[in-house]
């Protein structure tokens, strides 16, 4: 029987962090529960958008952005996540793959309902991956789906494939440079309310086995989605798959080429040789 969470609001950042430290000793081990939380009412002003659209590129003043609303709804996922039926401890857990679906624009001051649900089992050769689904409707009718795909690193595991599309691009596509300082990763986080350790510091991004901190992935995914969705309609899919962390500071190569549904795109390094991200841009 499926197991729905009702709240009013999000949890207070302190609470949010106490779960995320509760789930240290879980095993990773256990089944998936069907579980969901739903939030019946919400709504967003300008102010909370500023610092997210100034650090990704947005210009957006009454439209919010289709990236931004999975920061926004992140305390839930770590809500959903930290439950005790989900077997998974948290610090460390990888966020490698992402895709938002748009079926229309969310205006500010718009109210809508979010609803959080643990999805299915993901087969990966470097542990247990899983999904997260997220919805957003306004008035009952659906404007917004996420799927979240987290990584707990172990024994290779079981479920589906995951079969999103990994673009090729070919030697003449467009390709723009991009630098990102020392300090990227906090700000981000300051704009997403994401604070894992990975992204902050180095100290605090090696007791998690990284050489270095490193830039959110959906930090790549909002600064996409900004250079390119002025040429796309207000109806699209972008994805993105993480294949190697951006270590802070550094200078990367963003690369896309336009296809007969969107775009195709890439971020590599500055040689060109390294992926860090591959997804696309889709009208739907």
């Amino acid at each position: 029987m499926s197991n729905v969470i009702e709240v009013e609001k999000f949890p207070h950042p302190a609470e949010m962090y106490a779960r995320v430290a509760s789930t240290f000793l879980k095993k990773g081990k256990g089944e998936m529960p069907d579980l969901s939380i739903h939030l019946p009412k919400a709504s967003l002003s300008p102010a909370e958008l500023k610092r997210y659209n100034k650090i990704c590129g947005f210009d957006h003043t009454l439209i919010v952005p289709a990236t931004f609303l999975h920061a926004y709804i992140f305390p839930m996922h770590m809500q959903l996540l930290s439950h005790p039926s989900v077997p998974f401890p948290l610090p460390g857990m990888i966020h490698f793959a992402n895709s938002i679906k748009q079926y229309r624009p969310l205006f500010v001051g718009e109210t809508f309902s979010i609803r959080c649900g643990m999805g299915s089992l993901i087969a990966h050769e470097k542990g247990q991956a899983f999904e997260v689904v997220s919805v957003i409707d306004v008035n009952g009718k659906r404007i917004w789906e996420d799927s979240s795909i987290y990584l707990y690193r172990g024994k290779e595991g079981t479920g589906r494939v995951l079969e999103w599309e990994q673009p090729v691009l070919s030697e003449n596509c467009i390709k723009q440079s991009w630098t990102l300082h020392r300090n990227m990763g906090f700000e981000f986080s300051l704009a997403s309310g994401d604070f894992n350790p990975i992204h902050l510091h180095p100290i605090t991004a090696k007791l998690f086995g990284f050489d270095r901190h490193i830039i959110h992935g959906m930090w790549s995914v909002g600064k996409i989605l900004a250079t390119l969705e002025k040429r796309m309609p207000e109806s699209f899919e972008i994805t993105g798959s993480f294949k190697t962390p951006i270590y802070l500071p550094a200078t990367v190569i963003f690369r896309h080429q336009s296809t007969d549904n969107g775009f195709d795109f890439d971020v590599v390094d500055k040689s060109q040789e390294k992926p860090h991200l591959k997804g696309y841009l889709h009208k739907l």
